[in-house]
């Protein structure tokens, strides 16, 4: 009989996307979560079971107990594992594990790893690559995550979005390494701009080739063919593109390259695959002639702030842009205070809401009100 994998938060876009890869490779799997939802559908519907709400009774006949950083810190099942003598493994540390056991690419950075990710694992399959990926977002009818025929044998290749909000990023051994940027971020598990670097480099010492998209100098891995890389960068449909996923696609197409694909198939694959980004980024949710349009962004760093807004001023040329925003956890919004006024430069004017807390701590200084006198006060 499979070994039955429990997973304690499994509607999180990273524990399903882990959850349908452990499922291929042989798993019983099943999970559990606070409320069910559209993506615990999904889950049903590959035959992953999932329970609504928390309970210590999930755990039981269970091999093992995956669980993610988002868990209630009151959650039964980790105490109800241990007390059963059930290994408890981490998200990060499980996904790491099957990336470093073969042919993949893990894409990771401050900013635009889900984007680059979506690009990668969509070109791969285009240009014909048995491609299995594990992503953080969906784009349309892009799932999260797929598994190839002939996964559980090793076949194919895997793409995943290494997430390094928690350190496990130093865990990756992929046969690619794709780095986004590196601007310091996640304060709450990183003291200092150096410890978050160096989680980076331990990633980037563990990896076979590096891609670094904000750096593409020869010998550092994003241009190994400079000829080649200046020609991707000179096709035309790029030119409409924001500065940032202009490198996310460049990123995607590097690695194609990088796996023995032509130029000529590359260029072909690559302009509808990158037209499309993943949901939730500078996505128009309401669009009525003569009514105002709204979009929609994950920003919440302030260089990402910053980029989402000077993409809506340029959707929003003449007329007045408001921007209503939710600080995402009182760490980040602490560290960053000073910084945040500058991202909202662009703006008209601007509303913003409670800080979001996410699984974090609340913290004095990184409430919303803390950030209101700031830009206050600018």
């Amino acid at each position: 009989m499979a070994d039955r994998y429990h997973f304690a938060g499994i509607g999180g876009v990273g524990m399903a996307a882990l959850a349908v890869l452990e499922k291929a490779l042989g798993r019983e799997v099943d999970g559990c979560d606070v409320a069910l939802s559209r993506r615990t559908e999904w889950l049903e519907a590959q035959g992953i079971r999932v329970f609504a709400g928390h309970s210590p009774a999930h755990i039981a006949g269970a091999a093992v107990l995956v669980t993610t950083g988002a868990l209630p810190r009151n959650a039964p099942e980790p105490a109800a594992a241990k007390a059963a003598g059930i290994p408890v493994i981490a998200r990060g540390v499980e996904l790491a594990r099957i990336v470093s056991s073969r042919d993949s690419v893990a894409v990771c950075g401050s900013h635009g790893k889900t984007t680059t990710a979506t690009f990668t694992a969509r070109l791969l399959a285009a240009l014909g690559e048995k491609t299995s990926w594990a992503v953080g977002g969906e784009t349309g009818r892009f799932p999260a995550a797929f598994a190839a025929p002939g996964f559980a044998a090793g076949e194919g290749v895997l793409v995943v979005e290494a997430d390094e909000s928690d350190g496990t990023l130093a865990l990756y051994r992929p046969g690619i390494l794709v780095v986004t940027n590196c601007d310091y971020d996640h304060p709450d598990h990183f003291p200092d701009v150096a410890s978050y670097r160096e989680c980076f480099d331990t990633a980037r010492r563990g990896a076979g080739y590096v891609v670094e998209a904000e750096d593409p100098r020869p010998g550092r891995g994003c241009d190994p063919w400079p000829g080649e890389a200046a020609a991707l960068e000179a096709m035309p449909f790029l030119a409409d593109f924001p500065a940032h996923n202009r490198r996310n696609a460049l990123a995607a197409a590097h690695v194609a390259l990088l796996r023995g694909h032509t130029l000529a198939a590359v260029a072909a694959a690559l302009p509808p695959i990158v037209r499309e980004l993943p949901d939730r980024r500078f996505e128009c949710i309401f669009s009525v002639p003569g009514r105002p349009r709204a979009f929609t962004d994950y920003a919440h760093h302030p260089a990402e702030i910053a980029c989402a807004v000077a993409m809506a001023r340029k959707a929003c040329p003449n007329g007045i842009l408001r921007v209503l925003f939710q600080p995402h956890r009182h760490s980040r919004t602490k560290a960053f205070l000073s910084q945040f006024a500058e991202a909202f430069r662009g703006a008209d004017e601007l509303a913003v809401l409670p800080t979001y807390a996410a699984f974090g701590r609340r913290e004095p200084g990184g409430s919303s009100a803390d950030l209101y006198a700031a830009l206050r006060a600018a």
